[in-house]
This record gives structure tokens, C-alpha cells and sequence, in this order.
């Protein structure tokens, strides 16, 4: 099965886009086979809900310095390799864990560039102007992985 993981805290600003995009398409993606987990910061709960042969899209708030609303997809696979980890905002992230219990999906991280992380239940006026079109890249993106996942299952 393919399931998107939404995490992100929706109280500290931007760090939250990645579960406030993921409310605002869920009804354009139900005709696909993907099942859909708002996880925010409970890392833990995400990982029991995946199956060992589970394909997992994660969406997450990043900070890389790049233009804020900007897209960046890694597959699980480079990211799981790296020595130190992929730096996410959350205590003990859901990619931590999953190095810690030895899982290895198939899959990507995509991540959202971020303008502004603070205390706040609100996006940041930046990424609240641009937020149909982060929905619409989202969309084509998870639409493309869905695809070519479809074609190599």
C-alpha cells in the first residue's frame, strides 16, 4: 500500500505547511491508492501504522535556505543512508525511528521550504500567498511518484 505521512507541528508556524497542504489535497487524491496520515509530531504512532512492504511518501517542513515554498523530494533510501540523518524539526523524527527499528521502506521524503518557524497556528504570510501553488506542486508530485510506482509493482 502507499501511504503519505503528513508531520509537521501546526503550532509553530510554517513547520506545519506540510500538514496544512496535505488537508487542502486529500479529496483530489482519493482516486489513487494511497492512504493518507496526518502523523504531525507523533513520530512514534506513524511508524505502527506502516506495513513492512508499505511504499511511504513523508511530507515534512524543510529548511535548506532555498526559496521558501520550494519543493525537494530524497528517496528514502539516500536519506536513510546518511551517517547523521536528515535534519527534521521533531524530537525523535519518524526517519530516526525508523533507523532505530531497522525499516527500510520504499519511498521519498518530500519536503517544503519553510519561511519562518515560531510559536503561531498560522503560516507565514509568505508561504500563505503561495500555498494553492505548493498545493498544485504537491499534487503533480505525489501524482508522478504514485505513477512510477504503479508502473515497477
Amino acid at each position: 500500500m502507499i501511504k503519505l505521512i503528513a508531520v509537521g507541528n501546526r503550532f509553530m508556524k510554517d513547520d506545519g505547511i506540510a500538514i496544512k497542504v496535505t488537508e487542502q489535497i486529500k479529496e483530489q487524491l482519493t482516486d489513487h491508492v494511497l492512504e493518507i496520515i496526518i502523523g504531525e509530531t507523533d513520530s512514534q504512532n506513524c511508524l505502527y501504522l506502516l506495513n513492512d512492504n508499505d511504499f511511504v511518501i513523508i511530507l515534512d517542513a524543510m529548511c535548506k535556505g532555498t526559496e521558501p515554498g520550494s519543493i525537494c523530494i530524497f528517496s528514502l533510501k539516500d536519506v536513510m543512508s546518511q551517517p547523521f540523518g536528515f535534519c527534521m524539526q521533531h524530537d525523535t523524527n519518524l526517519l530516526e525511528l525508523m533507523k532505530l527499528y531497522n525499516k527500510s521502506y520504499k519511498g521519498y521524503l518530500i519536503g517544503i521550504e519553510i519561511a519562518d518557524i515560531g510559536l503561531g497556528d498560522e503560516l507565514s504570510p509568505v508561504l500563505m500567498e503561495i500555498l494553492p501553488q505548493i498545493c498544485s506542486n504537491i499534487i503533480i508530485t505525489i501524482k508522478n511518484i504514485i505513477s512510477e510506482e504503479s508502473s515497477h509493482a
